[in-house]
């Protein structure tokens, strides 16, 4: 009997195309350069106007990622099985299940897994790759990369973008379709 290769997807720039993910590498500069913030933190909408914003801020992932027809046959091989894990908070839920439903996606994971304490996503993800007992997590955002490496004993796979693509890093991808191939093998 051959053991499972189980897989941890992140959902906002992996699963699901998001364009205004290249803004990431200009907010980590303002936040280093000029407010000096070094400690990994992401913000954590706390009132109704904030859960508006971020919720119009999450429909920015409009589409499927490259790769996702991929992932569709995979997930028929009874030798994969896969997870997602999302730190979307709690009140997107509905957001999220919506777009599983519309792009028919929402039957390839065995498990989806929502960040539903409003944890630091880092934190929220590292909590789940251990107890999902994950071969392979793929991720977009290179810190949340960067903090889950040295962590866990999973490979991490980094789809990156234009903005940070100098980056050295062993396992990184343009896109899905690139890092599923890989753990094809």
């Amino acid at each position: 009997m051959t053991r499972k290769t189980r897989v941890g997807l992140d959902f906002d720039g992996v699963v699901a195309y998001n364009p205004f993910r290249i803004i990431r590498a200009p907010v980590k500069w303002f936040k280093r350069e000029v407010l000096g913030m070094r400690r990994l933190s992401f913000f954590v909408p706390k009132n109704w106007w904030q859960r508006i914003l971020w919720s119009i801020v999450h429909e920015s992932s409009i589409w499927p990622a490259i790769g996702v027809d991929l992932l569709r046959i995979m997930s028929q091989n009874p030798d994969y099985e896969f997870h997602l894990i999302t730190a979307r908070f709690g009140f997107l839920k509905g957001n999220l299940y919506g777009w599983l439903e519309r792009n028919n996606l929402k039957n390839l994971f065995k498990t989806v897994n929502i960040n539903e304490g409003y944890e630091q996503p880092h934190e929220y993800k590292l909590r789940m790759v251990k107890n999902l007992r994950l071969q392979y997590y793929v991720e977009d955002n290179l810190d949340i990369v960067v903090f889950l490496r040295d962590k866990v004993k999973v490979t991490i796979f980094w789809i990156y973008n234009f903005m940070d693509v100098r980056h050295p890093y062993p396992h990184k991808f343009p896109y899905l379709k690139k890092a599923l191939e890989a753990i094809e093998g």
